[in-house]
């Protein structure tokens, strides 16, 4: 609560800017073109994440994997790492191949995830999880932005973002109906063919006029 309040007098101690005066729009008008393509990647990574944070535990203790203590921290460690180190490689290689390179990484760990009997594996491929997701944030931003071309960016950045929010509201119930019949190994390989579904859309995805993104 504390920081929250302290967030809230951040924005409401920053300066306007005189010049920015973008007019409300209708419902249909919310989704800006150009931003449904990086809004669903991101849809399908966010799901991947949900299912790490709501079933990692789980799945290490259901097999008596005995690192679910650690295992959360190892995984935020690795996002957080990565993230920070490897954001200037969106601006270098554009969003598309950043996301393309690391959702193909979230995908083998998701598949190691389900398979792994050890501890030893299991932390591995859980730290090659985290690193998996730490750009896809950045990325998305990078291939809305382009696809957008500087067109209502507050909308199109707060739509795409709405998508992860999305992702990770589906990925808690359904990963766990998974999990409840099928066990936590099919749950995780659902999310790891997200993101090959994730990696197909990106794929597919046009590139804009001018762009090598």
């Amino acid at each position: 609560m504390g920081l929250s309040l302290v967030s809230a007098g951040l924005v409401l101690t920053t300066r306007r800017d005189p010049g920015l005066r973008e007019p409300l729009v209708r419902l249909r008008g919310l989704v800006p073109p150009g931003v449904p393509l990086p809004g669903v990647t991101i849809g399908l990574a966010a799901y991947c994440y949900g299912t790490v944070a709501a079933l990692l535990v789980l799945r290490l203790r259901a097999d008596h994997i005995e690192v679910d203590g650690v295992a959360l921290a190892v995984f935020a460690a690795a996002f957080l790492v990565v993230r920070f180190a490897g954001s200037p490689l969106v601006d270098r290689y554009g969003g598309r191949v950043v996301a393309v390179s690391t959702i193909s990484v979230e995908v083998v760990a998701l598949a190691g995830i389900a398979s792994a009997s050890g501890p030893v594996g299991a932390l591995v491929f859980i730290a090659a999880a985290g690193v998996g997701l730490a750009l896809i944030y950045p990325a998305c931003v990078s291939m809305t932005l382009d696809r957008v071309r500087g067109l209502r960016p507050g909308v199109s950045m707060g739509v795409m973002t709405s998508f992860w929010d999305l992702g990770v509201m589906v990925a808690g119930p359904v990963g766990g109906l998974v999990a409840e019949r099928a066990g936590f190994r099919a749950a995780f390989l659902l999310a790891a063919g997200a993101g090959l579904a994730c990696v197909a859309v990106l794929l597919r995805m046009p590139r804009p006029a001018g762009s090598r993104r």
